[in-house]
């Protein structure tokens, strides 16, 4: 590596922290410690990631180190909270597609007194679920024919969480346990502020005793 390049990256290096240090509200000292946005997924923006930091940061104010720690890990943890639940939406969207061709699968074989799974009725379920998405007057088609065996939107949505509900547990265990290390840590420095706040009045409060004490003690003194 030239000079040049090294120069230019701790040109980089000190024009970020600079950035971080305005737009992040993070001490320079700091920076190194939480300024890390936390690996992206396809959809996902550092900007969006930035402005939930911000946000944290101003409502919970750090004061210490420690503090700063905590906020950047209770932001790293609300948006974990935050793809879990986008991730429920999507597991719940795949699986109604299942559910869907489980239906037509299952109507298909009642029309033609036939059961089972033969790789024609596979073929016959899939296509019948890509027009019911594409052809809204194949879709009416294959919406009576469900309707006629009992399969409603309802009974599909129950099919769709039937089908996913090992992954939507899976889900829901990761929710729980970033729900209680929130809890956790913002009990942590709730109870640790108020706790400097009541010893901080209890010092203050001795103080102005002792100096109550000492301006009695001196008018009371002879002359």
């Amino acid at each position: 590596m030239t000079m040049t390049s090294t120069h230019k990256m701790e040109s980089n290096t000190m024009n970020n922290a600079r950035t971080l240090e305005k737009e992040w509200k993070i001490p320079r000292e700091m920076v190194a410690f939480v300024a890390k946005c936390p690996r992206l997924l396809p959809g996902e923006s550092e900007d969006s990631y930035r402005k939930l930091f911000v946000m944290m940061v101003d409502e919970i104010e750090p004061q210490t180190a420690s503090e700063y720690l905590v906020t950047a890990d209770i932001a790293g943890l609300f948006w974990d909270i935050g793809r879990y639940r986008a991730w429920k939406d999507v597991i719940l969207s795949l699986h109604r597609r299942n559910a869907l061709e489980t239906a037509l699968r299952i109507t298909n074989h009642y029309q033609n007194a036939m059961v089972g799974e033969a790789p024609a009725f596979i073929a016959t379920e899939r296509k019948e679920a890509e027009e019911w998405r594409a052809d809204p007057a194949k879709r009416e088609i294959l919406r009576k024919r469900l309707a006629d065996y009992g399969y409603d939107e309802e009974a599909l949505n129950a099919g769709a969480l039937l089908e996913a509900l090992v992954p939507l547990a899976t889900i829901d265990r990761f929710l729980a346990s970033a729900r209680g290390q929130l809890k956790a840590m913002l009990k942590e420095v709730y109870v640790r502020r108020e706790f400097i706040e009541r010893a901080r009045n209890a010092l203050d409060e001795r103080v102005e005793a002792l100096q109550k004490g000492a301006q009695q003690k001196q008018i009371a003194a002879p002359n």
